[in-house]
């Protein structure tokens, strides 16, 4: 069942309850107020007849000298239906009835005390209704009673039919309401479905679609929010992905950059093997076995550097002046190079919240690439402004196509001469992202090439 389903249900139940509970408290307050006004009415006319009956008693000849003769006038008159409805009791014994019920006389009304005044009491049985109203005669004599036994159960009907009108009504009331609820929660409902595709698509791997908003109710705002959940997951995904194609990259360059020193240092291996070289052959071939070692100790301590960089996100970062870590850098880098001029200009000094070492790592890798574009005693500089360095060679340059290439892992540029390793520059890209800096790369052949690293 769905929700708004759910909801018309609920809403007929309720409304359902209530308006059973409140028939039945109307229906019998409806019909205690009619029984209460019939009986009133009924306690009026009982009083006439009394009146009437007491009257005649008291002004008509003969009444008072023969009880006989009173007995005969009373009854012509019952007979004429004077006193209609009325029963006259003596003593327990009917005198005279002008009613269509009878009456059980009960000895023990006289003991408590019963209709010496004028009373009613409302009489049941199955689904007919009486009155009885009684009261004392005391001018005819002591066990004189007038009753009258009036029908009441029109009344109980019209009470019975006003809770069916009322019932069919609230029943009529209940399920427009209940339709008309459903209608309304299935309206406020609806981003709810939209938001369920959307979920499905991004459950199938649509990481692109979005919630639709239209509203700026909680509806809109579960939609907003949702929409901005499924950005913050498609950007994870995306640089999931992006480090996924990044890690393949890197282990398929590693592979093709370590195939051709591990087959010279087999192939020479195999040679001193099975070969038999005098000590110039025999010498060279260890030198090169050594230095093609040392390329692989170096590459491997370089991917080292750049995995730990990749994993590494807590480094710890302080307050740094670049200008002092530039001046660092410089130092290092002439000592690393003395044969290049390193220049540092200090035009506006500023601070950064970073880790000292690894930025000073940065900028030792970008002199020491600009070093490797120039020639020897060529100018190399590097200028600190506001928010920025940069770092400017007047060396070779690079065409666009190069300039396109070099920040992927194992690239070297042709001009450097295969100078290195290739992943200078992917590791100063890693220490850039942790310090939430960028670098901009801008270079013309024959002119030289520019870094910038803004902050």
């Amino acid at each position: 069942m769905k929700l708004y389903q759910k909801i018309m249900v609920l809403i007929f139940v309720i409304l359902a309850g209530c308006g059973t509970l409140c028939g039945w408290i109307l229906g019998e307050n409806y019909e205690k107020q009619q029984f209460a006004r019939a009986a009133d009415a009924k306690v009026s006319g009982y009083e006439s007849a009394r009146y009437a009956m007491e009257w005649l008693w008291q002004t008509e000849p003969g009444m008072k000298d023969s009880r006989e003769t009173a007995k005969q006038i009373m009854d012509r008159l019952f007979q004429k239906k004077l006193f209609d409805g009325c029963i006259w009791v003596e003593d327990g014994e009917i005198i005279c009835d002008s009613s269509l019920y009878e009456i059980s006389w009960d000895e023990g009304w006289r003991e408590e005390g019963r209709f010496e005044e004028t009373e009613y009491v409302l009489e049941r049985a199955g689904d007919e209704y009486w009155i009885v109203i009684g009261s004392a005669l005391p001018w005819v004599g002591e066990g004189n009673y007038l009753f009258s036994v009036q029908d009441l159960t029109e009344i109980h009907g019209e009470a019975q039919e006003f809770i069916r009108q009322f019932s069919l009504i609230w029943l009529l009331f209940v399920t427009a309401a209940s339709l008309l609820g459903a209608v309304a929660a299935r309206l406020v409902l609806l981003p709810m479905g939209s938001l369920a595709r959307a979920a499905g698509e991004i459950s199938r791997g649509n990481y692109k679609v979005r919630a639709e908003v239209r509203r700026r109710d909680e509806t809109g705002r579960l939609a907003q929010t949702f929409n901005l959940m499924a950005e913050q997951v498609e950007g994870r995904i995306r640089a999931l992905t992006l480090a996924g194609e990044e890690k393949e990259r890197l282990l398929g360059s590693l592979a093709h950059e370590m195939r051709t020193p591990m087959t010279s240092i087999l192939g020479y291996s195999d040679t001193l093997l099975h070969v038999k070289l005098g000590e110039r052959e025999k010498e060279r071939a260890l030198r090169n076995i050594y230095e093609q070692a040392g390329y692989v100790q170096r590459l491997s301590a370089k991917l080292m550097e750049l995995m730990a960089l990749h994993q590494n996100e807590s480094i710890s970062m302080k307050e740094e002046r670049i200008g002092m870590l530039l001046e660092k850098a410089v130092l290092m880098a002439g000592e690393r190079r003395p044969g290049q001029d390193f220049k540092l200009y200090l035009e506006e000094d500023f601070s950064v919240c970073g880790d000292k070492d690894l930025l000073v790592s940065l900028f030792v890798n970008l002199l020491d690439n600009g070093a490797k574009a120039s020639e020897p005693g060529q100018e190399i500089q590097a200028v600190v402004q506001k928010g920025r360095v940069m770092i400017r060679d007047f060396g070779k340059g690079m065409a666009k196509e190069e300039l396109a290439k070099i920040r992927e892992p194992f690239y070297r540029v042709v001009s450097s001469g295969r100078e290195g390793l290739g992943l200078g520059l992917a590791i100063c890209e890693q220490i850039a992202r942790l310090h939430h800096a960028k670098l901009q790369f801008e270079s013309r052949e024959g002119e030289g090439t520019v870094v910038t690293t803004s902050f």
